[in-house]
């Protein structure tokens, strides 16, 4: 059976060395966000080599201890890069304060068998002729339904970690990290059915990703403030295993300015729990409140297993189970508009008196990280864990990038329309809330109507017996919308299109219910600092006309660790 899994592993190995990578040692990744996976590296022991036997116990001294050196085990994203050594690699500037470089070059390529995304589809719907604004056997609808193929490092990144030393038992630290993967008022295509603006992958700018504080207390927990993962989901230990620059579909992300309150009770030996309280940034800024986040996580450091957050994170985390939800306003003014053609074949509008809403709405989150074979004596291999999360509720698409379902602007017809004068024909009224986003929910009449949204991903990695340097992990994630079906029968499913696509090449015909990811990817630590990913999968969408769309992805990427 051994020498079954080592010959699988040398035919994964030399797969992956044949695309033209010279033979080097195997030896473990460098994760700018996470542990590092190596025997003996635990939360807090980054060196790689196993901890010695426990001394005796030092006498009690007043000094206030470091909070570096506990807690990581849930906020392996930030407080490991503050370990307790710096692990190889790093560039650090030591001192009162510490001061920590990190990040990662990343190279991409993918085929497409559509024309349906750009590079990164995020929660982006697949498309073919026949779900698009002028699609049919025109040019436009041809180009859709050719294949495209394209080359990125737009996700590559840079980041600063700064901690300062203890006063009075307080700490802070801080992380400014940035990357290059926005273009502000651009799209791969300059307009839909226009020409292709290169400068788009080429030219991009540079943007924040992550910039807060975060003080520990002596003992009323730690404060974060500035810009940082949303507390829904317990970004990011939520986030799959995906060669995909996330988010893939189904899985909460974001990152957003909020002042968050969250603290890590130590109940037994090995097992934490966590509540934390979070306002941030509201999804609608004319609402006048933030959104609030609630949540609270249990997890089990004796359970630990060996896993990757995305494409980058890679460590060993211990099993956990995390409940979380967050409350949104909507508070907006309709535009009624009255349309009709006279007796005298005038096109009219006539704007109907403006009304108000006021909503709140609630979305839940439950994840799961569940080591099925564990990590044993703190050394990886032969690892298999499971990862899940379900999200439903109302008002959280803004969680999910790109998730706007394919609804155009917010505009819906009312029932009630006043009448048109006499031998006045086509009336129909309709209403519009400036600035509502798209995706979130619909206004009409005097009422906002509220998508129902549901999305649940599961993903299986496994890790070979090489030391965990080669990984297999297989997956599927779902957006749904349950409701949106019986609003697009009621009023016509292409009266709610009319969102355009992540390239900008063109416009949903009418909006998706439902949009499926599947996939599977095999991974390789070349270096401590060089990984590759492949992965083939597929994203077949479900149109409130009935149609599926679908798109057949390969991508592969290559990371230096830096």
């Amino acid at each position: 059976m051994r020498k079954k899994i080592q010959g699988a592993v040398g035919l994964l190995v030399s797969g992956l060395l044949a695309l033209g990578v010279p033979a080097v040692s195997l030896a473990d990744n460098l994760s700018p966000d996470t542990p590092y996976s190596h025997q003996g590296n635990t939360s807090n022991n980054q060196s790689g080599t196993p901890a010695p036997a426990p001394a005796p116990a030092p006498a009690a001294s007043s000094a206030p201890a470091d909070p570096d050196s506990y807690n990581s085990e849930f906020h392996n994203s930030f407080q490991n890069l503050m370990p307790d050594a710096p692990p190889p690699g790093y560039t650090s500037m030591l001192g009162k304060w510490t001061t920590m470089m990190y990040g990662f070059v990343e190279f991409d390529t993918m085929y497409d068998s559509s024309n349906s995304f750009n590079n990164w589809p995020f929660n982006g719907g697949a498309a073919n002729a026949g779900t698009i604004q002028g699609g049919g056997n025109d040019a436009l609808g041809k180009t859709i339904n050719s294949s495209s193929y394209g080359f990125d490092v737009n996700n590559s990144r840079i980041g600063f970690a700064l901690s300062s030393p203890v006063y009075h038992g307080y700490k802070l630290r801080a992380l400014l990290e940035m990357d290059f993967l926005a273009s502000p008022g651009e799209s791969q295509y300059t307009a839909p059915g226009g020409g292709e603006n290169t400068g788009y992958f080429t030219n991009p700018i540079f943007r924040i990703r992550h910039f807060f504080m975060d003080i520990s207390t002596p003992g009323y927990g730690n404060f974060l403030l500035g810009q940082y993962w949303s507390l829904f989901g317990w970004q990011p230990y939520n986030i799959y295993n995906s060669v995909q620059i996330a988010p893939a579909p189904g899985t909460l992300y974001g990152r957003f300015p909020q002042a968050r309150w969250y603290k890590i009770i130590h109940a037994t030996d090995g097992l934490k729990v966590e509540p934390a309280i979070s306002a941030m940034m509201p999804q609608y800024n004319a609402s006048g409140m933030p959104a609030f986040v609630e949540g609270i996580k249990i997890a089990d450091s004796n359970w630990m297993g060996e896993g990757m957050i995305g494409d980058t994170g890679k460590g060993q985390f211990p099993m956990s189970l995390g409940f979380s939800a967050i409350q949104s306003n909507y508070d907006g003014y309709f535009q009624g508009n009255q349309t009709y053609t006279s007796a005298s074949g005038k096109s009219t509008t006539v704007a109907l008196p403006t009304s108000g809403f006021n909503s709140w709405t609630s979305a839940e989150a439950v994840d799961l990280w569940l080591p099925i074979l564990p990590v044993r004596n703190g050394k990886p291999g032969n690892n298999l864990t499971l990862t899940a999360e379900y999200t439903w509720g109302q008002g959280d698409a803004y969680q999910f990038p790109n998730m706007n379902f394919g609804i155009g602007p917010n505009s819906l017809p009312i029932s009630n329309c006043p009448g048109a004068p006499a031998g006045a024909t086509g009336n129909a009224c309709s209403t519009l809330s400036p600035g509502l986003p798209a995706g979130e929910g619909f206004a009409n009449g005097n009422a906002f109507v509220p998508l129902d949204i549901q999305t649940y991903n599961v993903n299986l990695q496994y890790y070979f017996p090489d030391d965990a340097h080669t990984s297999i992990s297989l997956g599927f994630a779902v957006d749904n919308s349950s409701n949106l079906q019986s609003i697009a029968n009621a009023v016509g499913a292409t009266s709610l299109g009319g969102a355009g696509s992540t390239n900008g090449l063109y416009k949903y015909l009418a909006p998706w219910t439902r949009n499926t990811f599947t996939f599977v990817n095999l991974w390789h630590d070349f270096t401590p600092a060089v990984r590759a990913g492949i992965e083939y999968g597929q994203y077949d969408t479900l149109y409130t006309t009935g149609i599926s769309a679908l798109d057949n992805r390969v991508m592969m990427s290559w990371f230096y660790f830096f």
